[in-house]
């Protein structure tokens, strides 16, 4: 397994110690080793509409750069649960979650639950015969030298506003499903491939980076 070249301890512990210090040094000395031919995984477009750098894998435990392309502000439709507990530390931009409470309802839903399976690069769609109804929660707004936490099992929908980067750790739950609401009379989507992002492509994106965080990219 190919790693980036620095301790990813030190992030692995800043994030979830909430030491935004440094997270945010780690981060600055990180990006200019990042090589997109050289890490764990694919970089890839995922289907919540960011750019997924995947820097370390190891066991249960995952830290990736995500990158939400310049924009005013946008929120995704998306309702989803992680099976991973996320720890975030925001490097630039600002980023948003809305909390959504979900309660079984067989009687009267509103949607169905189905659960989202990564296999290699394909989103494998499964209904899981589950249906519910929902309510928006409380509302985040997080910015640029912040850690945020979402715990696995909670519903939320994200957004971001202007170039937005986090830094992620995901820890993973085997007993728990990545879930998404859809709708109650199908899939609402088929399975599918996530796109790979080229090593130019990358590149390009992390020299856009760099720019903001007054980072000299060698990559």
């Amino acid at each position: 397994m190919r790693r980036i070249r620095t301790y990813e301890s030190i992030a692995v512990r800043a994030l979830r110690n909430g030491d935004t210090k440094a997270a945010g040094e780690w981060v600055r000395r990180a990006l200019p080793t990042i090589n997109p031919e050289q890490l764990p995984a694919p970089v890839i477009r995922h289907p919540l509409e960011f750019i997924c750098f995947p820097l370390y894998r190891s066991g249960k435990v995952g830290l990736c750069l995500h990158v939400w392309p310049e924009s005013g502000e946008t929120s995704s439709p998306v309702v989803h649960a992680h099976s991973w507990d996320l720890w975030s530390y925001v490097v630039c931009g600002t980023a948003f979650n809305q909390m959504v409470d979900i309660r079984e309802e067989p009687e009267r839903p509103e949607h169905a639950l189905y659960a989202i399976t990564s296999v290699g690069t394909i989103d494998e769609v499964r209904a899981t015969g589950r249906r519910v109804t929902s309510a928006p929660r409380s509302r985040q707004a997080i910015s640029a030298g912040q850690i945020y936490r979402i715990s696995s099992g909670l519903f939320h929908r994200s957004g971001h506003q202007g170039l937005t980067v986090t830094l992620v750790l995901g820890e993973q739950h085997e007993e728990r499903e990545n879930l998404v609401l859809g709708p109650l009379d199908g899939c609402p989507r088929h399975d599918a491939p996530r796109e790979t992002c080229s090593p130019d492509e990358a590149r390009a994106l992390l020299q856009c980076i760099a720019a903001y965080c007054h980072t000299d990219i060698r990559c």
